[in-house]
């Protein structure tokens, strides 16, 4: 008996060792980052331009607030065109030219996995460069799916998140990187209509976008 617990206690104690050991390397292994978006949020959405007001159709009270909103936009017009000296203001929808840092695969990558690109020429607003060649923007997969069976094709849109200025001012982003895998609709038809089975093997591509892509 005294022999039995002696070695249940050393095979308990290896167990524990080799536990010992083999966290670490668990914990050291890499892993992906992800952002936190809004899942609401699309910024591939077109925005929509305001549909302006008919007059005609106002009350008095509406017409006046609708006076004192153009007297607003105006002033902010004015005061936008008058920036301070020694400041900067970028316009909305200032396009930015950036490549891809890493490989991306609709095969390989997840939801709102972070995504790094650089910028491939200086972003320069009245004679001043503001974002200079180079800089590390962020970016996050907004959608992706895998090619599969039956010709679905691989899908893998990277979505802008942000990228900093040269006095690393934080500026939001818009759009970015979208494609779409191939399918052969023919091969999957005559599969379809032979056998249901045989659909699976007909596999559409995935998304590849290899270092240095750039939108």
């Amino acid at each position: 008996m005294r022999t039995t617990g002696k070695f249940a206690a050393a095979i308990l104690s290896a167990i524990m060792m080799a536990n010992g050991l083999s966290l670490p390397m668990a914990y050291a292994a890499p892993s992906s980052s992800y952002v936190n978006v809004d899942e609401k949020y699309d910024p591939f959405a077109e925005e929509m331009p305001a549909k302006e007001a008919d007059p005609s159709k106002l009350t008095f009270k509406e017409r006046i607030a609708l006076q004192k909103k153009e007297e607003q936009a105006a002033a902010q017009k004015v005061t936008i065109a008058n920036v301070m000296p020694g400041h900067i203001y970028i316009p909305k929808k200032t396009m930015l030219n950036v490549e891809l840092i890493e490989p991306a695969n609709s095969k390989t990558h997840k939801k709102n996995q972070q995504v790094e690109f650089k910028t491939t020429e200086n972003l320069i607003i009245n004679g001043v460069v503001v974002i200079p060649k180079g800089t590390v923007g962020m970016g996050y997969v907004y959608e992706v799916q895998k090619a599969g069976g039956f010709g679905r094709k691989g899908v893998l849109r990277i979505a802008g998140k942000e990228i900093k200025t040269l006095n690393n001012v934080s500026v939001p982003l818009r759009k970015g990187l979208e494609g779409k895998g191939k399918t052969d609709g023919g091969a999957v038809a005559v599969a379809a209509a032979v056998s249901l089975v045989g659909g699976l093997f007909m596999k559409g591509s995935n998304i590849n976008y290899p270092a240095s892509t750039d939108f």
